[in-house]
Order: C-alpha cells, then structure tokens, then sequence
C-alpha cells in the first residue's frame, strides 16, 4: 500500500519518517525519496515505530546509483546545516563545563519516570529534568 509521508532525518543508513499510521517494527518497507528532482529508491527495515508519530527505518538495500544519489541529498544536507550552526554558535555561549551531567543513571531513571504517565516530553521539561537531575 502506497502512503506519502515527511521525512525529517536522513543519513547515509536510514532516515526518520513523519506518519500518523507507521509500520510495526521489523516491517520491510520500500521507499522513494525525492527532494529537488533529485529521486533515491530503497529497500529499509522499520526500526522503531510510534503511532501517530512516525517510524525509523535502517536501509536494507539500495542500488549504486540510488547510494550515490543519497550521498549527494546527505551532503547537500550538511553544508547547509553546517552554515546554520556556525551562525547558532556565533550568537550561543558556550556550554558551561561545571554544569555537565555527573549522575547519567538518576537522570535516565527521572526520564524514565516522567514517562510512566506521559507519552510527550517538552524541552523545558526535559532540561527540567535534566537540572534536578545531575
């Protein structure tokens, strides 16, 4: 079945897919990606899926021509990207190093907990977490 979907992550290995109605996980799928024209075909495996959300998928197969054309969507990808981040870092402060995270395991048990009753975590609640949680 034929379904159009939004795709927001893509790398030379799989890419991040935007639906409502995902595939369940280990689901073999076909994909036709076209950006700009520019069209790449390929065979993937649903890694992870979230209904009403999306899925990611690994590429399973994909021919030379398709891999070369995906490298050059990927690279495109980077370069601007790249000019985005250096205007970010232009503007951002640097990270302060006394604020890194010292307990990894209290702060994935907190995740862990906020997600007992709750399927969305919103930045302000995730850096939330993440303050009382170091």
């Amino acid at each position: 079945m034929a379904t159009w979907a939004t795709f927001t992550d893509i790398s030379l290995h799989g890419c991040y897919i935007e639906t409502p109605a995902p595939y369940g996980v280990e689901s073999f799928i076909s994909l036709k990606l076209e950006v700009d024209g520019l069209r790449v075909e390929a065979a993937g495996e649903v890694r992870t899926s979230f209904p009403g959300v999306g899925m990611g998928v690994f590429f399973t197969r994909m021919s030379e021509p398709d891999r070369a054309r995906l490298r050059a969507l990927v690279k495109s990808f980077s370069q601007a990207s790249v000019a985005i981040g250096a205007a970010r870092t232009q503007s951002s402060p640097k990270p302060d190093a006394s604020r890194a995270i010292t307990n990894p395991h209290a702060v994935l048990q907190a995740l862990v907990t906020f997600f007992e009753d709750r399927q969305t975590l919103g930045r302000e609640e995730f850096l939330s977490i993440l303050r009382k949680n170091r």
